[in-house]
């Protein structure tokens, strides 16, 4: 029998508490955010749309919707990444914690965690994702690690212990996304999409 495992509870310390800490912003995503959808091509209009939403110091938030899934990316600039996100229908809470450091006397944001709603609403896990923030022209946003929170004590405080370990050297696009916490078979993982891919929105996932 496979039994669940609980994975890096104990992650090595990666700066003093005082140099990194954490700024929150909520949002009403329809009053908060500016909509691309009309920005889209034709082909691609009817199946979803973009928000672009302030974040702290000048950096935002950037969300794709697509046949009941979401993609997240946040950066320095309002450019969207390769779309990542999970199997089953998903859908994002409505605050984000960005895990800041500092860098040259500054407090720069470096990560998030975001609450995710997956799996159908009969049987849907709360998980918290841990994601790269983009803070170059030329940088990726992508998800680093999430934690099912329905059977991982502190996941919060585990979430922030991930995103100080792994975030700052984690490259999109080579390294992929880890469950930490309590992992069964049937946890969710994202999957990332490929740019360009030929694949229907529905085939993607």
């Amino acid at each position: 029998m496979i039994r669940p495992a609980l994975l890096a509870l104990a992650l090595p310390a990666v700066a003093h508490a005082q140099d990194i800490d954490s700024v929150y912003t909520s949002y009403d995503w329809d009053a908060d955010c500016r909509t691309l959808e009309k920005d889209l091509p034709p082909e691609e209009a009817a199946m979803g749309f973009q928000l672009v939403c302030p974040g702290p110091q000048g950096f935002y938030l950037m969300l794709t919707e697509g046949d009941a899934r979401i993609s997240m990316d946040y950066g320095r600039t309002q450019v969207f990444g390769p779309r990542e996100s999970f199997t089953p229908f998903n859908t994002v809470h409505d605050t984000v914690e960005w895990r800041r450091q500092r860098l040259k006397g500054e407090m720069q944001p470096f990560a998030t965690i975001h609450r995710w709603d997956v799996g159908p609403s009969f049987d849907d896990r709360e998980m918290l994702v841990i994601s790269t923030v983009a803070t170059t022209p030329d940088a990726e946003s992508c998800m680093v690690g999430v934690i099912d929170t329905t059977d991982t004590p502190d996941a919060n405080a585990l979430a922030r212990a991930v995103a100080d370990r792994y975030a700052p050297g984690f490259v999109c696009g080579n390294a992929h996304a880890r469950a930490f916490g309590f992992v069964r078979i049937d946890t969710p993982l994202p999957r990332r999409v490929p740019p360009h891919s030929n694949a229907t929105t529905g085939d993607q996932w």
